[in-house]
């Protein structure tokens, strides 16, 4: 007869301890004070040990899953205490484009309210206003798409991109994706929507009323091309917070000059601020600079091995010029070079400028008798400030004026005075330093005539009024 395994009813039955007992070194075990434990070894309680009591009690104290207030459920003036303890929080950062460019931006910080409520009674009326007082009342603007990036502050989250036409916004998936990262917003993480409203000018108006129409299904590649990188720009903006190393790139290298005829992007060179012409695939390598961890955040940051190819690429244009203009002097045909004599002496009328020898000779630099001719007094530095003061006398734009108070103090610096620059006859030295071509070939080739039309003149007077 085999042994009953189950234990006897008097296993359970709270056993009282002795005076002895209470004298044990040992202490009590929490929660079995006044009674021995029942053995590790034995059975489990039931799964009825505990009350019907109890699991209400249970059932009562499990928390609600997170979710988004409801319009029905709001007032304005609504405190934060007053929220319900599970409900979502997140902040919208939002910018208005147009044409590309960035009107303006604002940020929306403890939104509860779901997005569907919070756009039409919050959002969309901020947006019109902001319309309203930032456009002219003369020009038109019409919404072009609205692009919505949610993220969380997660690395293990990607975030939810989405794109709409115009402001027709279906706020659904936005919403489920703030549900979905629900848990992780009560763990401390911050939940974001950045919203992108596109606008462009409305040009219908003027298409119609200058009788211009475009030809039906007319595209451009390149347009769409340019479409689509701007919405990878935006896109990269919307998640980063930040502007993108293309744009931040095109935006530095754009010329502000607006006498600068060379291009919309330019390197000014912080040694003499000349200009070099930067083009798509130029740019294209600073970016990659930029991306591999290379700084640029004014035009002295751009490398030295791209400012020496700039470098050598201007002298190489300038080369292929002369080369043309020396082509130009000996063709048989072409116009007789102009040949200008510093020394007062008139050229042979019976002179055969067609002969090359003479021709030659024309762009020589000057001969002793005429660098005696010059007659250059008093202190040197003064004379080349007078020239330059003279020039700009001569002119009545004032940025040509300061191309030439530019090229004065680029003389100065360099130590060249009037006799120097005049045997030099080299103006290629002064567009180097950021002079303009005209300039620079006017400042070489007047100071003969400066000084016999002007400067001997003023001294002549000068010692007469002396000698009065």
């Amino acid at each position: 007869m085999t042994t009953d395994s189950y234990p006897d009813e008097r296993d359970f039955q709270p056993h009282v301890l002795e005076p002895g007992d209470q004298d044990s070194q040992y202490a009590p075990t929490p929660g079995y004070y006044g009674r021995t434990p029942a053995s590790s070894c034995g059975l489990s309680p039931s799964p009825d040990y505990h009350s019907e009591h109890d699991l209400e009690d249970l059932c009562q104290h499990e928390p609600e899953r997170p979710r988004l207030l409801q319009l029905s459920e709001w007032h304005d003036g609504m405190l934060s205490d007053e929220l319900p303890a599970n409900c979502i929080q997140y902040t919208i950062e939002w910018k208005v484009t147009v044409n590309k460019k960035v009107l303006s931006r604002d940020t929306e910080e403890d939104v509860v309210l779901t997005p569907s409520a919070y756009w039409p009674k919050t959002l969309k009326g901020k947006l019109e206003r902001l319309l309203e007082g930032k456009i002219p009342r003369k020009g038109r603007v019409r919404s072009d798409d609205t692009s919505i990036a949610v993220s969380v502050n997660d690395r293990s989250q990607r975030d939810l991109m989405k794109r709409f036409d115009h402001l027709d916004i279906d706020w659904t998936a936005v919403e489920k994706q703030l549900l979905k990262w629900g848990e992780l917003f009560c763990r401390g993480k911050k939940l974001r929507l950045s919203i992108t409203f596109k606008y462009v000018e409305d040009d219908s108006l003027h298409k119609i009323t200058s009788g211009r129409v475009e030809k039906r299904g007319r595209s451009s590649v390149t347009k769409r091309m340019l479409n689509e990188r701007d919405a990878q720009l935006d896109a990269e903006e919307n998640v980063s917070g930040q502007e993108s190393i293309w744009r931040g790139v095109y935006n530095l290298m754009r010329c502000p000059s607006s006498s600068c005829h060379l291009g919309p992007h330019c390197w000014q060179d912080p040694h003499g601020k000349k200009h070099y012409k930067l083009r798509s695939h130029q740019l294209k390598r600073l970016i990659a600079f930029v991306e591999k961890g290379g700084a640029l955040l004014s035009h002295e940051d751009v490398p030295d091995n791209f400012r020496e190819e700039l470098y050598m690429e201007e002298r190489h244009r300038l080369e292929s010029q002369q080369s043309q203009k020396n082509k130009m002097v000996g063709t048989p045909g072409s116009c007789q070079p102009i040949n200008i004599n510093f020394n007062g002496m008139q050229s042979s009328p019976q002179q055969d400028t067609s002969d090359p020898t003479t021709a030659s000779a024309v762009v020589l630099p000057p001969n002793d008798q005429a660098m005696e001719d010059l007659n250059l007094t008093g202190l040197r530095d003064e004379a080349v400030k007078d020239y330059g003061a003279w020039h700009e006398s001569n002119v009545g734009d004032e940025n040509l004026k300061a191309q030439f108070r530019q090229a004065c103090n680029v003389a100065l610096a360099n130590g060249l005075d009037l006799r120097l620059i005049y045997e030099d006859q080299d103006p290629s030295f002064f567009i180097d330093k950021g002079i303009v071509v005209g300039i620079a070939r006017q400042f070489v080739r007047d100071i003969g005539q400066w000084v016999k039309c002007v400067r001997n003149v003023t001294l002549d007077d000068q010692a007469t009024q002396a000698a009065a």
